[in-house]
């Protein structure tokens, strides 16, 4: 199990159980096209998944809110076409996530749709698309932002410098910014020991 040292931190207890179902369903059943990147792998979706869910628990959220953004962390980089800005790869992620709901009898959500669809896009560009969505509350645009943040946490993988915390969106993603780097640590040795 990835991040299984992680998981047995205090912080992480209760997201534990979200996490480990989730992370089992990435492996099993999502496809990347991308499976040699080098920035956007399972092992990052499977931490910004540790990271939405922290940042989801601390927010107070539904189960059925929880399972939104796990979703979204799973599929969100299975359809990067490269490691660059790649600009679609999010509409990309959500329309497979939307096929495989159909072909597996899965409930679909607008929200983990509407999320994953925007993850790659400006604020101003995926907030504005959520708020038309007339199925989608306030809450929508705090899973985005919260989605958002998680992802961006994860950007220690590109650099020391390239997290820029003035643009996170949430109090809780700012407390949990020295969590992420010591996570990217945690991750990378993990890696390194399994080649």
């Amino acid at each position: 199990m990835f991040l299984v040292n992680t998981l047995n931190n205090p912080i992480c207890q209760p997201i534990k159980k979200p996490y480990e179902r989730w992370y089992k369903f990435m492996e099993q059943n999502v496809v990347f096209w991308l499976p040699d990147s080098v920035w956007h792998t399972k092992a990052h979706c499977a931490r910004v998944l540790l990271l939405v869910l922290l940042i989801g628990h601390q927010k107070g959220l539904s189960d059925k809110e929880m399972d939104a953004l796990g979703m979204a962390a799973i599929f969100h980089d299975s359809r990067r076409l490269d490691d660059g800005i790649d600009k679609g790869h999010g509409s990309r992620a959500a329309e497979y996530y939307k096929v495989y709901c159909l072909e597996h009898d899965l409930p679909y959500d607008e929200q983990t749709y509407n999320i994953t669809y925007y993850h790659d896009q400006d604020d101003s560009l995926g907030l504005s698309e959520i708020l038309k969505s007339p199925t989608i509350s306030e809450r929508g645009v705090l899973l985005y932002q919260i989605f958002k943040d998680a992802d961006a946490l994860d950007r220690f993988r590109l650099g020391p410098d390239a997290l820029n915390v003035n643009f996170l969106r949430t109090e809780e993603a700012h407390r949990l910014v020295d969590f992420a780097k010591d996570l990217l640590q945690k991750s990378s040795e993990n890696i390194e020991r399994k080649n």
